[in-house]
């Protein structure tokens, strides 16, 4: 039976797209009619309990193993590393020309691929979950040295980029806690045996929700009233978001279906559309929360979750279709 606290953190996660717009509409009103600059001693612990629980479900060790699908690999590093950056800057140069805030907040997004979820999304639409996992691991470590490199290029002359800040936060967002929750699961499946660490492997997805709902929270309400005077804010967001993470699904889709099999075609659609906006939205608040304008950066991450979800129920319901499933 499960407990009250296992049944919490399952419906934070099946809910998550829903209530992080509940969270930003508290952290608006809360910023906007009362004082909230204590509220910033809560962003490094909220950042850790968003990031670690997370890595303790990632396998980082995939990237070592034998890869047995290769081809899937090359192809997400491919879309991930070339064409989404670049896709998210042409975005940004047509919807964002006066907001470099929120072209920072569309690249993050375009750098840091593969959410947690990718590979839970892959097998529920029956993809290749081995080749999953490789990409998910490997896009990871990639992002880690390609993030400061293409912030540096392509928003160098617009954004103060402090390649060493990035760097700094890169250290503290992603691989202090992708160390410590390495050996935590690997403490936890000693003690626990692989079956008894499956059991328990959910709940850290839940704990991450319940974090990422503090983080945007607590970054709505200190850039409360900086967004609240530009009301057109989230048509300018939901726009351009919603047209990359088409274009990344057509053509990661597209890409899958003449070069891949069907369960390679699906990992690949999910290691590409899927972004990490858990270590974006940790990046941000690291890097640019105290940038004029930095809370546009947020926002538009935080909007991203309400777009990225429900195109991935789309995908797997339409692929199920097309196999006689649904």
């Amino acid at each position: 039976m499960a407990s009250p606290a296992s049944g919490f953190f399952n419906y934070v996660k099946a809910k998550l797209p829903y209530l992080i717009l509940v969270s930003i509409a508290l952290g608006l009103i809360n910023g906007y009619f009362n004082q909230v600059s204590f509220l910033k001693a809560l962003v490094t612990p909220a950042l850790f309990i968003m990031i670690y629980p997370m890595m303790i479900n990632l396998k980082i060790e995939e990237v070592f193993k034998e890869i047995a699908a290769p081809k899937p690999l090359l192809w997400s590093l491919v879309v991930n590393f070339l064409f989404s950056p670049i896709l998210a800057f042409g975005l940004a140069k047509i919807f964002f020309p006066d907001q470099p805030m929120l072209a920072v907040g569309l690249l993050l997004i375009s750098l840091v691929p593969t959410s947690g979820m990718t590979a839970s999304w892959t097998g529920l639409a029956k993809g290749n979950m081995k080749a999953a996992l490789v990409i998910i691991s490997a896009n990871l470590l990639l992002a880690i040295v390609f993030i400061p490199v293409y912030l540096k290029l392509f928003l160098g002359k617009v954004v103060v980029i402090e390649t060493i800040q990035i760097l700094r936060s890169l250290l503290m967002v992603v691989l202090i806690p992708l160390v410590l929750g390495d050996l935590t699961r690997r403490w936890l499946v000693k003690r626990k045996g692989e079956r008894g660490f499956k059991e328990i492997k959910p709940l850290f997805s839940g704990i991450s929700s319940t974090g990422v709902l503090l983080i945007v929270f607590v970054a709505m309400s200190l850039k409360s009233r900086a967004i609240l005077s530009q009301p057109q804010l989230v048509v300018t967001t939901a726009i351009p978001l919603l047209l990359y993470y088409l274009i990344m699904a057509a053509v990661s889709n597209f890409i899958g279906s003449r070069f891949l099999s069907k369960p390679d075609a699906t990992a690949l659609v999910y290691g590409t559309t899927m972004r990490n906006l858990t270590i974006s939205l940790g990046l941000a608040l690291n890097v640019f929360q105290d940038v004029p304008g930095g809370g546009l950066t947020v926002f538009i991450l935080a909007i991203a979750y309400a777009v990225q979800v429900p195109l991935a129920a789309f995908y797997m319901k339409s692929v199920l279709k097309k196999q006689g499933q649904l």
